[in-house]
């Protein structure tokens, strides 16, 4: 499987988790079946989750940003500090009412990520 099916197919199936869990309002529902995804990926199929989380993370969509981010900092994903980085500059500009909340949350993780050895 190809890099862009791998995440066309992660885009799909977190499609699907955020659809059935509006439908039975579960705001959880989305991260435990991310979660449990991660989970069953061998090695170098995490590593191409973790170059999709990493591009969540820039999205524009802020559930897949919430997403992402969670799955970053529980999975302790070191290679998505670039783009928090580059997250974090764009909400330190942004007008959005949640931005100082989420620059936050990415600084937290950033630093989490650079202490964790």
């Amino acid at each position: 499987m190809t890099y862009e099916e791998f995440r066309q197919e992660m885009e799909s199936y977190r499609r699907d988790a955020d659809a059935d869990a509006s439908a039975r309002k579960d705001s959880q529902l989305v991260l435990d079946r991310l979660h449990a995804l991660y989970l069953k990926f061998d090695a170098s199929e995490q590593a191409m989750a973790n170059r999709v989380l990493a591009e969540w993370a820039l999205s524009g969509d802020e559930g897949m940003r919430f997403d992402a981010l969670a799955l970053i900092d529980e999975f302790k994903i070191r290679q998505a500090i670039p783009a928090l980085n580059e997250l974090a500059q764009r909400l330190g500009s942004s007008k959005a009412p949640g931005a100082p909340y989420e620059l936050e949350k990415a600084k937290r993780i950033v630093a989490d990520l650079s202490s964790t050895r």
